[in-house]
């Protein structure tokens, strides 16, 4: 093998055999064929129209593709016929499919083993050749691709003739092509003529076969479709019912009409327009709703929906850039044997993900599972919203709504004109629609031209989700239940420390037998137990374990203010009051030792909630008494209430006598130290104020950086495009003044012959006047007429390039047609 250098450094070299290998990324044939349309499709080409169809040549069956897109230069497609070149940008919102630079040569060789590529430019037409069968014949160590380009006047020479580089080109194109002689190539470049003076043709030959001898299509079950054999889709599509396989799967008709998110090119199959659908706007009970991950600063827009066509096809439909990824993917509760989100459809644009090789799959990342993951949760949501919703308007109902029939909620149809989406009003079936639709059918007066704009998408910032009533009545229900098991409210107490108390501070606590007195409520005051650890003896009292909280009535009482809001705003609550003791308003402050901080767990004041049914009238919101011991609602046994209310007042007078004795013993030491722990509460709170205005105001900052953000990108792409459109218009003006150029001197040359013509028919007139029978010029006029021929076909060589003098007979009329044609083309 010859070694290539770059410089005295070996350059990589390209096997042939690299040709097989990068097709085998394919496995499904339909995804080669996409990256042929997407080629088409992306805005360096901006085709209309892309037509794919079936054809025999010389015994061959083929597969053509064509477009009436730019076209290909020579550079161009040496590009596209090399590996890794993508120099495709974005153009007008348009962003392109491309990436790698890989697509058509993968592609195409999934396909078949030969290609050939006609393309046509406003000045040139290039033919290029792909081919394992002519890299095996010449035994070629590294990729060799023949391209021949010609001028587009219909010069057949090729541009590169100088170098012999495009005659060795064509040599081998029509070697070792379908195609053995140069009218054969100029027959399919003339095809392109057909559908507009640029434009695409790519034709495949010795196409991929199965087991028993055919080409993996079907091309004779549906005339109008390219299909899979039903027997190797089934083989693909293993373990699900034949009725869960989706059309997209074995029929390119079906799997066209959904490749686009929002289709801006007409696909014709074998002669037939694809129905190309917007898939986010052609379903049933559409709920739009967001999903925004950590690693992006925008919503991602998901809409959701039920199939109107099948409920055996359902999940979700993943774009990239427009472009379809995965279809009916299934997430979440779809996956499970039941069901649940049987028949629902979602659609998202994942453009912050990175597809694979053959753009079928997306690579298997942290963000890709994330995504799929919420992507389950969210569609749930969004079946149990849509169930909750129907059995709400019809309880009687009974049929599933996935078993009910569903219509789209919204019907669109493309423009065959100028490619545009409309909106029909309700009610219109698109089935029912012409073949061929135009802006001019339209029923709304207002978008009934093609000069109309299309109807604009909701902005990211209206981009709102849809409401839940089923997800927020499970979280109340939840929260009810919660307090009705125990559910609590946490409140900031202190706490006492028992080696801080002294038997002088507990004397008044004790009964006459020594021990603590367990109260009227069963607690002690002086080692009570902890919140959610009390154990209780054969009395049903609860035991002294541990430590107990004691609370500052001030405290309570704003800490009591704070339930009886709650209660007010939302359900009603219970407190039980036989776990705290309580120490009067008047009291001088708890010292130091017998408090606890903020950063202390398990010194907290446990109120419990339970939700309590109303009894009796006259009842306010938010109105609380005392009964035994809890806080409550009225409407109870007066005379329980009245019980409770004297039990509370027996323990806050033992509460009063506690901290009598704790005044005497603490002193002035102690109300300092209180009065530096308010201090240091008041500090605290001053400082979470001021932490939450700079939240807020660093959030705003964060919006307002957000929008700066966006308004920048903006001015950025208006400045490329300014950039674009300048240089665009500097080279069109160039091209305008060489035009000009051209125009004056055709112009003058015209007037010459137009003079020499004149001259020659009044000499023929001067003779026929003469009487001569027939026209038999002396040697002499007949020297002069040749030799005038002569000199005009000179002249006419610069309009016709193909004219060969050599050839020419002076002695007849021909120069003069050829003249007269000229003359009437440039006038």
């Amino acid at each position: 093998m010859a070694t290539l250098h770059e410089r005295g450094i070996p350059l990589s070299a390209l096997n042939p055999k690299f040709l097989h290998t990068n097709s085998t990324s394919h496995t499904w044939p339909f995804s080669a064929i996409a990256e042929l349309v997407d080629n088409a499709y992306d805005p360096d080409v901006q085709a209309k129209q892309f037509w794919i169809d079936w054809t025999v040549i010389n015994n061959q069956d083929c597969l053509t593709f064509m477009d009436n897109g730019a076209g290909l230069t020579r550079n161009r497609m040496h590009k596209m016929l090399s590996f890794g070149f993508s120099d495709k940008r974005s153009a007008k919102g348009h962003v392109p499919v491309g990436l790698y630079g890989n697509g058509f040569k993968s592609g195409s060789m999934r396909l078949g083993k030969d290609v050939i590529v006609f393309s046509k430019t406003r000045d040139t037409m290039s033919v290029g050749l792909l081919s394992q069968t002519y890299l095996a014949a010449i035994r070629a160590q590294h990729i060799v691709v023949p391209i021949v380009t010609f001028r587009r006047h219909g010069q057949s020479q090729p541009l590169t003739s100088p170098s012999m580089e495009g005659a060795t080109s064509l040599q081998a194109i029509l070697k070792h092509s379908l195609f053995k002689t140069e009218r054969e190539l100029f027959a399919e470049l003339r095809i392109i003529n057909a559908t507009g003076s640029t434009g695409t043709r790519i034709i495949i030959w010795n196409l991929q076969r199965i087991t028993n001898g055919k080409t993996e299509f079907d091309f004779t079950t549906d005339r109008y479709d390219i299909r899979i054999w039903r027997d190797v889709c089934e083989v693909k599509q293993f373990g699900r019912s034949t009725e869960s396989v989706p059309e997209s799967e074995y029929s390119l008709q079906a799997y066209c009409s959904i490749l686009y998110l929002k289709p801006r090119m007409q696909i014709i199959i074998r002669g037939r327009k694809v129905r190309t659908q917007l898939v986010s706007k052609s379903l049933a009970y559409i709920a739009n709703d967001n999903y925004r991950p950590a690693f992006l600063s925008k919503r991602v827009r998901i809409t959701f929906g039920y199939n109107t066509m099948s409920k055996e096809q359902y999940g979700i439909m993943m774009y990239h850039r427009n472009r379809l990824i995965k279809a009916y993917e299934r997430v979440g509760c779809q996956r499970k044997a039941d069901s649940r989100g049987v028949g629902v459809i979602g659609v998202i644009e994942c453009d912050f993900l990175q597809p694979t090789h053959n753009k079928q799959d997306f690579d298997n990342t942290d963000k890709y599972r994330k995504t799929m993951y919420n992507l389950g949760v969210k569609l749930e949501e969004y079946w149990n919203e849509i169930r909750y919703k129907r059995k709400k308007e019809d309880p009687k109902c009974s049929t599933p709504i996935e078993d009910a029939v569903k219509f789209p909620d919204q019907s669109w149809v493309q423009c065959d004109n100028c490619l545009k989406w409309r909106r029909l009003p309700d009610g219109i079936d698109c089935g029912l629609l012409p073949k061929k639709w135009f802006c001019q059918m339209n029923p709304d007066p207002q978008f009934r031209s093609c000069q109309a704009e299309e109807e604009p998408e909701d902005s990211d910032e209206d981009q709102r989700s849809y409401p839940k009533p089923y997800k927020r009545q499970r979280k109340t229900s939840k929260t009810q239940i919660d307090a009705n098991d125990g559910g609590q409210i946490f409140l900031d107490t202190v706490a006492m420390k028992p080696a801080a108390v002294g038997p002088s501070q507990c004397s008044t606590a004790l009964d006459s037998s020594g021990s603590p007195d367990p109260g009227p409520l069963g607690c002690s005051l002086i080692d009570p137990i902890p919140l959610g650890r009390a154990s209780k003896n054969s009395t049903g009292c609860r035991l002294p374990t541990n430590k107990m909280p004691i609370v500052n009535a001030s405290s309570f009482s704003s800490a009591l203010a704070r339930v009886k809001q709650k209660l007010a705003n939302q359900v009603p609550m219970v407190m039980p009051m036989e776990t705290f003791a309580l120490t009067t308003s008047s009291s001088p402050p708890l010292p130091k030792q017998l408090t606890s901080t903020r950063g202390q767990t398990g010194r907290r004041l446990t109120v419990r909630r339970a939700e309590r049914k109303r009894e009796g009238a006259g009842v306010r919101a938010g109105e609380l008494e005392v009964e035994g011991g809890m806080i409550t609602w009225p409407g109870q046994n007066w005379k329980r209430r009245r019980v409770a209310l004297e039990r509370s007042e027996r323990q806050m007078e033992r509460a009063k006598a506690t901290v009598t004795i704790m005044e005497v013993e603490g002193g002035e030491e102690k109300k300092e130290q209180w009065v530096q722990l308010e201090a240091q509460q008041e500090q605290q709170d001053r400082l979470v104020e001021l932490m939450q205005a700079a939240s807020q105001e660093r959030d705003l900052c964060r919006e307002q950086v957000r929008e700066l953000q966006k308004e920048v990108e903006e001015l950025k792409t208006k400045c490329a495009a300014l950039e674009s459109i300048r240089g665009e218009r500097t080279e069109l003006s160039h091209r305008l003044e060489n035009v000009e150029v051209e125009r004056g001197a055709l112009s003058s040359q015209c007037e010459q012959l137009k003079t020499e013509l004149e001259d020659l028919k009044r000499e023929l007139e001067d003779l026929r006047e003469a009487g001569s029978r027939a026209f038999s010029p002396s040697p002499g006029e007949d020297y002069r007429l040749r030799s005038l021929r002569q000199s005009v076909g000179r002249l006419l060589v610069t309009f016709v390039p193909a004219l060969n003098l050599d050839q020419v007979d002076y002695n007849s009329n021909i120069i003069d047609k050829i003249l007269e044609q000229v003359l009437y083309e440039v006038t």
